[in-house]
């Protein structure tokens, strides 16, 4: 079994069937409708990094990840959206073949760090970011503290 991870950059459009095809798999863990201008539009974002994983050069995952700037440090920063292991492919090393190879490529172009957030009652995922050596921050900096608004009512019921 060869696990492999290719780097999707902004505007290349060759993985894109294959990403949408695991995108409706993991939409379907949160009972959304797939609509196929999402995939079309998160490629042409110029901010976009996408990672799919390959068993065997069979699609097993991905990670769609979004680049910000850190002005406190000066340096780029990953945040991972999305990340999902196909449920054929679970328990295979994947996961944690994706969080390597997005640490590796942060690593190579000077990132300052890399961040993500995960549901509370998602133990398999927690376990998964704790063995990389992922940290809850809330935990680390004390009194920092990430708040939001939407910005449409409709989507704060989606999440």
């Amino acid at each position: 079994m060869d696990i492999s991870v290719t780097h999707i950059e902004a505007g290349n459009s060759e993985y894109q069937g294959q990403f949408e095809s695991l995108f409706r798999e993991y939409l379907s863990g949160f009972s959304m409708a797939f609509d196929p201008a999402v995939i079309e539009q998160l490629f042409a974002l110029s901010y976009f990094h996408g990672f799919m994983s390959f068993i065997d050069d069979k699609p097993a995952g991905f990670a769609v990840c979004f680049e910000s700037f850190s002005t406190y440090r000066m340096q780029r920063v990953m945040n991972i959206h999305d990340f999902m292991v196909a449920n054929r492919c679970r328990g295979k090393g994947v996961g944690k073949a994706q969080l390597h190879a997005i640490e590796q490529y942060c690593r190579d172009n000077q990132y300052l760090k890399i961040t993500l957030e995960v549901a509370d009652e998602n133990v398999a995922a927690k376990k998964l970011y704790r063995s990389c050596q992922y940290e809850d921050y809330r935990v680390v900096l004390k009194g920092q503290q990430h708040w939001q608004k939407y910005l449409n009512h409709r989507n704060k019921a989606l999440i």
